[in-house]
């Protein structure tokens, strides 16, 4: 087998991530096969049938070493969390640029330093607190390359610190702390007393100077807080820290305790612990009768399970860190996950988030979370369980006994483990888009996208490009658009995002490390409802949770070149009003196509409505065909002159003039006679002009000055379910949209990915 016939002769992105991301040089398929399954027939067939596949790092440098390469295995770490003093801050900064430097990612908790306005014995007094130590890291973070990438960092304090309101509010600056995710870590006492409107008080000991910094706060009102500065800027994610420490099969050895989360969340780890990664290829294991094959997958998880501990074997002397070095040795850290839920689901016919795809997906993962023990248990007769073993704590360990069956208890009991942590969900938005199915636990986050090329005359063409999962059930049942999808089909633009908590919890129920989780709303969510679903997921056990809602103020830091931000309404509507007369304004940067569908009396298309973030205003339209029919040049002509109207400076009033003489379609006449439901108007200048006026009006644009204030003072909106109120970020390198899952920002168009 060749590359081309792996991962299909049409998946061309596919090859450009493979080719540019995983494999080393000028190998081919079969020696890249050899060198990534370390000569493991067993790994190298599950790897062929797309049963089970290592994650990025695995899949780019396993083997390297034996070429002098200084590169690790391992996804991601955690650094022990720096002590309240400058020699220990700085050398955390140290043990992060020696980790990126071998393409690591790090996580990084600072609470244990001490708060803003507390006593130093040094010439400055007094401190500038925890959270002013962040530009450290995020600058260390930003100068350490990888490949083309830059490090990636997470950074996380409790909600017990005096500072937090200060690392809550730190990325409302968006020129700050752009190279870092931030969590907060929350505890079951914050969160009773936020439902009960309490206050509480932070407490900070300082060890050097005796001092004891108290500070009340309302838990209620920095709750609200949070969930603001995640509805506006996508961040800081929380992490329920006490489900953390309490569902793991070491929650009963007092000894041990986590020190952090990786970058993505779905790790959390001792001071100096990594983890190798590999995910479960989900829908390989449904049959052609749609049954699932449980056995098939049984006896896959165990195989997966060898692998990473041989991939751990041989990969402990090329951590960077004797610390991570030793932690690993002494833990044994793994982490399997699974890749394709949503497409699993598809091919189940099972809706995303109901009852029945719920108890479906705890069979499954307790399936998983069996083998996995028992294949640990069996590496441990073998070779010895992992050195900080203690039986009488794992043994009653409450995560052990909810999710082993009796043989799988009785075989720890016999042989101990051979790993202290064995699942998670990782996000896989590289290696998902490559294989071209739905990454981690997330639903597809839509089956179509638009795919720009350029022809050999420098003229932009755009394609609607289904994703296979989607476009083979159209092909078999002759559909032409995806709105005649089964309701089975769905994304992440028509999920009701309260199932996906619940899908989570499903899940984390059963895996002892964490997942990989966002939850996408549409723009018009409204910051009660960001309040409302992490207090649901704190409910369910979740572990970890952030939030993307589409269009927020951060979206355009994430996925652009930063510009300085207007800083008032008069500024914004002068720049955008410079025009010369006769003279075309170019394309704001920024610029994000929203697709509106649009009925016509015969056929169907999609609006593509550019609309830029920076400037609040409409830059560009085109037309593209979303099934049959239509008089596709004269409407994408009628298009192109509309969008030159409005970049000499014109408006939708002005374009309304201009086709005020047009009499009616006979098209649009015949089909409302019959019944059709069209896009509003009698021709389809008319139809495109209110489906723009319709935009501007759920935008705020109507009046410009008007809106921009809207826009800038507005932080609450209502709260309802379309595919056209998600708004993408753009890539930076192709201009497209990006997919927005499980922590990662992912192109369909060139295949750039932000998480790993």
């Amino acid at each position: 087998m060749d590359i081309i016939t792996w991962l299909g002769s049409e998946n061309k992105l596919g090859f450009d991530i493979w080719s540019k991301k995983y494999k080393y040089d000028g190998e081919n398929f079969a020696q890249w096969l050899a060198r990534i399954s370390g000569g493991d027939k067993e790994v190298e067939d599950m790897i062929l049938n797309k049963e089970f596949i290592f994650a990025g790092r695995i899949l780019s440098n396993r083997g390297l070493y034996k070429l002098g390469r200084k590169v690790t295995y391992s996804n991601c770490y955690v650094v022990a969390p720096p002590e309240d003093n400058l020699e220990s801050i700085f050398e955390t900064a140290k043990k992060l640029a020696k980790t990126y430097s071998y393409g690591g990612g790090c996580g990084v908790d600072i609470s244990k330093l001490r708060p803003k306005g507390t006593a130093v014995n040094n010439a400055a007094k007094y401190t500038t607190g925890a959270v002013s130590f962040m530009e450290l890291y995020n600058l260390t973070t930003d100068i350490i390359g990888q490949k083309g990438r830059r490090g990636a960092l997470m950074m996380s304090i409790d909600i017990n610190h005096p500072d937090v309101e200060d690392f809550i509010k730190i990325k409302s600056d968006l020129n700050k702390i752009q190279k870092a995710n931030i969590s907060v870590r929350v505890d079951k006492k914050f969160m009773e007393a936020v439902l009960k409107n309490e206050k509480i008080v932070t407490e900070f000991h300082v060890e050097d100077t005796g001092e004891i910094y108290k500070k009340e706060i309302d838990a209620g009102r920095l709750f609200t807080e949070l969930a603001r500065q995640n509805w506006n800027y996508a961040e800081p994610g929380i992490l329920f820290w006490d489900r953390i420490s309490s569902w793991n099969l070491l929650s009963e050895d007092k000894e041990f305790s986590y020190a952090g989360t990786n970058p993505c969340a779905e790790e959390p780890l001792p001071a100096g612990g990594s983890c190798l990664l590999g995910s479960l290829i989900l829908p390989t294991f449904v049959k052609e009768d749609k049954s699932f094959d449980f056995e098939k997958l049984a006896s896959s998880v165990q195989k997966a399970v060898k692998a990473l501990n041989d991939v751990l074997d041989e990969g402990l002397k090329l951590h960077p860190l004797e610390e991570q070095r030793e932690s690993v040795k002494k833990w044994r850290q793994i982490g399997l996950g699974i890749l394709g839920l949503g497409d699993l689901l598809i091919k189940m016919e099972m809706k995303y988030g109901s009852p029945e795809s719920l108890e479906f997906c705890d069979k499954i993962a307790k399936i998983i979370i069996n083998n996995a023990l028992k294949k640990s248990a069996i590496l441990a007769k073998e070779y010895g369980t992992y050195p900080e073993y203690k039986k009488e704590c794992v043994l009653k360990s409450p995560f052990l006994l909810e999710n082993a069956d009796e043989d799988t208890y009785k075989m720890i009991e016999d042989y101990g483990l051979r790993n202290s942590q064995l699942l998670t969900i990782a996000p896989t938005g590289s290696i998902g888009t490559m294989l071209e199915i739905s990454t981690g636990i997330e639903p597809n986050f839509a089956f179509s996208y638009t795919r720009k090329t350029e022809s050999l005359h420098g003229e932009d063409k755009y394609y609607e490009v289904f994703i296979p999962i989607a476009k083979k059930y159209m092909e078999e049942h002759k559909l032409t658009s995806q709105d005649e999808l089964p309701d089975y089909f769905i994304s992440a633009q028509n999920l009701d995002p309260m199932d996906r908590v619940k899908m989570q919890g499903v899940w984390q129920n059963r895996i002892d490390a964490s997942i990989s989780s966002t939850i996408n709303l549409i723009n018009k969510a409204s910051v009660e409802e960001v309040r409302n679903l992490y207090i649901e997921a704190w409910k369910r056990g979740l572990k970890g949770m952030t939030i993307y809602r589409s269009g927020c103020a951060r979206e355009g830091i994430l996925t652009v070149e930063p510009k300085k931000e207007d800083k008032t309404v008069d500024d914004i509507a002068k720049k955008v009003n410079e025009i010369k007369r006769g003279e075309l304004k170019p394309i704001a940067k920024d610029t994000i196509y929203y697709p509106e569908k649009m009925l016509i009396g015969c056929g169907k298309l999609k609006v593509m409505i550019g609309y830029s973030p920076s400037e609040k205003c409409i830059q560009d339209i085109y037309v593209i065909r979303s099934g049959t029919g239509g008089c596709e040049k004269n409407i994408q002509a009628v298009a192109i002159y509309m969008s030159g109207i409005l970049r000499l400076g014109g408006n939708l009033f002005m374009l309304e003039k201009a086709i005020a003489g047009v009499s009616g379609c006979t098209s649009f006449a015949v089909a409302r006679s019959k019944g059709q439901e069209l896009s509003q108007g009698g021709t389809c200048p008319t139809a495109i002009l209110n489906i723009l006026k319709k935009f501007e009006k759920e935008m705020g644009l109507t009046n410009y000055k008007e809106a921009v204030q809207k826009i800038i003072t507005e932080d609450e909106k209502e709260f309802s379910v379309k595919h056209s109120d998600f708004k993408n970020p753009i890539c930076p390198e192709c201009g497209a949209e990006l997919e927005v899952t499980g922590g990662c920002f992912t192109c369909r168009n060139c295949g750039y990915s932000k998480c790993e």
